[in-house]
C-alpha cells in the first residue's frame, strides 16, 4: 500500500526488499483480520457458554495499537528514495497519484456500502455528507489520503533537522493520544501516524539494518515486553493518559520490525507474505464492500445456528473469511487490470508509461520472456456485475419489510398524539399454579378502568389453549409452565395487543403458542413476538409499530444488537411511532439494578439491557417496555425518548409473588407526539398477594416511589423524575431546547 507500488513493481531505482514485502504482506492480512473480526464477527449474536469469541476480539484488540503505525512507518520506510528526489519528479506518482485513489475510491466505498446500512462502517448517505468525509473526517480510505499529505508534510519540512521533525511530531502524537486533539475520528489517527511515517522517512538507512540483527531471545524479550505494555494498558484503563498509547504503539512497532526478518526466512510462509505486501493495495480497496457482502449473507444464519455449528463457525471462521478476503481481492484485482480497468489502482496515463518502458526493456533483451497477454474486457464486466449482484440478492434475501399496507384503524383519543398504556408480566395463577376458581374472570377487574388510552399493551407471560399433549416440563416438579384455557383470553378484556415474545409462551409446545394467538384473536386482543414481525395500527393519522424482544431462539433477540437495530430501523421507516416490547434481564427480588453489561439468568444470556435499550433507539424506538425481572426497575429518558426496564409484574400470585420485593407492579400511562418526542406520562401503582394474584391499586404508590429511587441510583442524570402522584417528567438534560 506504499508508495513504492505500481502493480506489485517497485519504483525505478529502488530494489525489491523482501524484508518490508513481508511486512507489508503481513500487516495488510491483519488490516483484513481486524476488520473481519471487529465489523462482522464480533457482531454475530454467538450462542455458546465459552469464550471463543472474546479471545479472537482479545487479539484483534492486541494487533491494533500498532497496526497503522507500522504500516506508516514501513511507507516512510519505501519512500525514503522518492523524497531525495526532486519535486517535479515525484508530485505525480507520489501525491496526485494518491489523492486521485483516495477520490476514487472513496466514491467507490460509499457506492457499495451504501446499500448495506447495517454493515458497522460510516457511510455518507447524499452528495453534502460525502463531501464532509472527504474533506474532514476520511472514510475507509484515509490511509491513501494520510500517504499524500505525509509526503506533502515531509517535502515541506525537508530543509528542517530531521531529528526535531521527528521530534516535533512525536509532541503532536503524545497531545493527540492524551485526548486533546480527538483520537477516535480519522483526523486524529491522520495526525497521530504520521510520527510513524516520518520516524520510517528519516530513519530509513537504519531501519532494516539495526531490525536484522535482531537475535531470537532478544526478539522474544521485545515480544513479552510488547504484551506487558499492553496489559497494563488494559488492566489500568489508561489509553488516554499522555504517552501511554504512544509506548504501546511504539513498543508493538519494536517487536513486528524486529520480527519481520526472521518471519521473512520461513519457508512459504515468508515469501507467501512478500507476495501478498507487493499486492497490498487492491486488497486494501476492494476487502471491505466483499467483506460487507460476505457479513450480510453469514451473521443471520451464523446467529440462528445450532450450538455445533457456531462452535465451529466460532473457532475457525476469522482465519477462513480473512484468507478467502485476501484471495478474492487479489483474483479480482487481476481480472480488472487484464480487462481494461488497471486506473482503478493506477493513475491513468501513469500505468501506460510505465508498460510502454518494460516493453522498450523487454525488447531489448537478448531472450525477452513472453508477456502474458490482455483478457478480455467483458471478462471484468461479468466479475464486477456478479459482484454487484450477489450483493443486491444478499440485501433483497435479508430486507426486513415494514408495515403492512392496510395496519388496522382507529380513532386516537387525541388529534395529532397517541397514548399508549403498558404493563409488565402478566399471569392468572394462584399460589398452586393453578388457574383461579373463577377462571380469572375477575382478574382484572379493580384496575380496568385504566384501560383508557390509544393502544393498551402488556406481556402475557402464559398458555392460552387446550391440552397440546406437550409439556416442556415433563413431570419435574420444580419446573413451571404456565397454561389456562381458551376462555381465560377474554379475562384480557381491556388489552389491545400482547407481547408473546418471553420464556413461556412456548411452555406447550408451537400448538400451544399458536392456539394463543388464535384465542387472543379471537377476543379482539393482537398479538406480537414472532421473529421479524412488526405489529402495527393505524390511530388517527399516526402509525405505531410494536416489536416484541426476547433472549430466545425463535424471537427477535435482544443480545442480537445489530439485528435488533435492522428490525427497528425497518419498522421506523413505514410508521410514525416505533413501541418496542422487551422480556430481558436478571430474575429476581433483587434484580431491581440496572447497570451496563450482559445479564445471566439460570444460566441463559439475558442481554445486556442498556446497551440494547439505547440500541434500538439509536435505531428509531421511541418507547422502550421492559419486563421478565419480575421486580421493578428505574426509567430513564435517552435521546428524549423513554426507557422502562422493568414493570415488575401487573398481579399472577404464586411464584411470581413470592417474595414482597415482587408483589408491586406498575401500569405505564404514557403520550406521545406524532414525531415520538414524549408529550407526559404517568405511573400507577399496583399491588397483589402472593395467593391470587389479583392486581390491585395501590393508594401508597409504592411501584411509583420504587422507580422514581432505582431510577435516581441508576441514573442520575437522565432518571425519570417521577412525582408523589406518580406524574413522569424527564430530567433537566433530556427537556427540549
Amino acid at each position: 500500500m506504499s508508495g513504492v507500488e505500481r502493480s506489485g513493481h517497485a519504483d525505478p531505482g529502488v530494489p525489491r526488499e523482501i524484508w518490508g514485502d513481508v511486512v507489508k504482506g503481513v500487516l495488510i492480512v491483519l488490516v483484513v483480520f481486524w476488520h473481519v473480526v471487529m465489523k462482522s464477527y464480533l457482531e454475530v449474536d454467538w450462542q455458546l457458554g465459552v469464550p471463543i469469541p472474546g479471545a479472537w476480539g482479545l487479539l484483534a484488540d492486541l494487533i491494533w495499537p500498532f497496526l497503522m503505525p507500522l504500516f506508516l512507518l514501513v511507507s516512510g520506510y519505501f519512500a525514503a528514495t522518492a523524497f531525495t528526489r526532486p519535486w517535479a519528479v515525484v508530485l505525480r506518482p507520489r501525491v496526485v497519484r494518491f489523492l486521485y485513489l483516495y477520490l476514487l475510491w472513496s466514491l467507490i466505498h460509499t457506492a457499495a456500502l451504501w446499500a448495506f446500512p447495517d454493515f458497522p462502517t460510516l457511510v455518507p448517505r447524499g452528495v453534502a455528507e460525502f463531501v464532509e468525509a472527504v474533506t474532514i473526517s476520511p472514510p475507509n480510505t484515509w490511509y491513501l489520503l494520510a500517504l499524500a499529505l505525509y509526503f506533502l508534510v515531509a517535502k515541506g519540512l525537508a530543509r528542517v533537522s530531521p531529528w526535531l521533525v521527528v521530534g516535533a511530531a512525536a509532541v503532536l502524537s503524545v497531545v493527540v493520544a492524551a485526548g486533546y486533539v480527538e483520537i477516535v475520528s480519522n483526523r486524529g489517527s491522520l495526525l497521530y501516524n504520521l510520527t510513524f511515517f516520518l520516524l520510517g522517512l528519516h530513519l530509513a538507512p537504519h531501519v532494516r539494518r539495526l531490525a536484522g540483527r535482531v537475535r531470537p531471545v532478544r526478539l522474544a524479550l521485545l515480544g513479552a515486553g510488547y504484551l506487558a505494555v499492553f496489559a497494563a494498558m488494559r488492566l489500568t484503563g489508561s489509553e488516554t493518559v499522555p504517552g501511554v498509547w504512544p509506548l504501546v504503539s511504539v513498543a508493538g512497532v519494536a517487536f513486528g520490525l524486529a520480527a519481520a526478518p526472521a518471519f521473512a526466512r520461513i519457508p512459504v510462509l515468508g515469501p507467501g507474505a512478500a507476495w501478498i505486501g507487493r499486492r497490498s493495495l487492491p486488497i486494501y480497496l476492494l476487502h471491505m464492500p466483499l467483506l460487507a457482502i460476505a457479513d450480510i449473507v453469514l451473521a443471520e444464519w451464523l446467529s440462528l445456528a445450532s450450538r455445533p455449528v457456531q462452535l465451529v463457525a466460532a473457532a475457525a471462521l476469522p482465519l477462513v473469511l480473512t484468507a478467502v478476503l485476501v484471495a478474492a481481492c487479489v483474483g479480482l484485482e487481476r481480472v480488472l487490470v487484464r480487462g481494461g480497468a488497471g486506473w482503478l489502482f493506477e493513475l491513468p496515463g501513469r500505468r501506460r508509461r510505465a508498460s510502454a518502458a518494460r516493453g522498450a526493456a523487454e525488447a531489448s533483451a537478448p531472450h525477452p520472456a513472453p508477456r502474458p497477454s490482455r483478457g478480455p474486457a467483458w471478462g471484468a464486466v461479468v466479475v464486477v456485475a456478479l459482484v454487484v449482484a450477489s450483493g443486491v440478492v444478499a440485501v433483497r434475501a435479508t430486507e426486513i419489510p415494514g408495515c403492512e399496507a392496510d395496519p388496522s384503524v382507529q380513532a386516537a383519543a387525541w388529534p395529532g398524539r397517541v397514548s399508549i398504556g403498558a404493563v409488565g408480566d402478566v399471569l392468572m395463577h394462584d399460589i398452586g399454579h393453578g388457574v383461579p376458581a373463577d377462571g380469572g374472570a375477575a382478574h382484572f377487574d379493580a384496575v380496568r378502568p385504566w384501560f383508557t388510552q390509544d393502544l393498551v399493551t402488556g406481556n402475557l407471560e402464559q398458555v392460552i389453549a387446550d391440552d397440546t399433549g406437550y409439556d416442556k416440563c415433563g413431570g419435574d416438579e420444580d419446573c413451571l409452565a404456565f397454561r389456562s384455557a381458551p376462555e381465560t383470553a377474554g379475562t384480557l378484556d381491556g388489552f389491545d395487543l400482547m407481547n408473546l415474545a418471553n420464556n413461556h409462551t412456548g411452555d406447550f409446545g408451537p400448538v400451544g403458542y399458536a392456539d394463543t394467538r388464535t384465542n387472543l384473536a379471537a377476543n379482539g386482543i393482537r398479538s406480537v413476538g414472532d421473529r421479524n414481525e412488526i405489529a402495527c395500527t393505524r390511530i388517527g393519522d399516526t402509525t405505531v409499530a410494536v416489536i416484541g424482544f426476547a433472549p430466545y431462539r425463535d424471537t427477535n433477540r435482544v443480545t442480537d444488537l445489530r439485528h435488533a437495530r435492522k428490525l427497528v430501523a425497518a419498522a421506523a421507516a413505514s410508521a410514525d411511532l416505533v413501541v418496542v416490547h422487551a422480556h430481558m434481564g436478571a430474575e429476581g427480588p433483587t434484580a431491581n439494578v440496572v447497570t451496563p453489561g450482559p445479564e445471566e439468568a439460570y444460566g441463559e444470556q439475558r442481554g445486556d439491557v442498556v446497551a440494547f435499550s439505547h440500541a434500538v433507539v439509536d435505531a428509531g424506538a421511541d418507547l422502550v417496555i421492559g419486563h421478565g425481572p419480575h421486580s421493578l426497575r428505574g426509567m430513564e429518558f435517552y435521546r428524549g425518548r423513554l426507557i422502562a426496564y422493568s414493570l415488575g409484574n401487573f398481579g399472577g400470585g404464586g411464584v411470581f409473588g413470592a417474595e414482597q420485593a415482587t408483589r408491586y407492579g406498575a401500569y405505564l400511562d404514557v403520550t406521545l407526539e406524532a414525531d415520538g418526542r414524549f408529550a407526559g406520562g404517568r405511573v400507577r401503582s399496583i399491588d397483589f398477594e402472593q395467593e391470587g394474584g389479583v392486581p390491585r391499586p395501590d393508594p401508597e404508590g409504592t411501584a411509583a416511589r420504587l422507580v422514581a429511587e432505582f431510577g435516581a441510583r441508576d441514573f442520575p442524570e437522565r432518571a425519570a423524575r417521577v412525582g408523589e402522584d406518580g406524574t413522569i417528567a424527564p430530567p433537566d438534560s433530556e427537556r427540549p431546547r
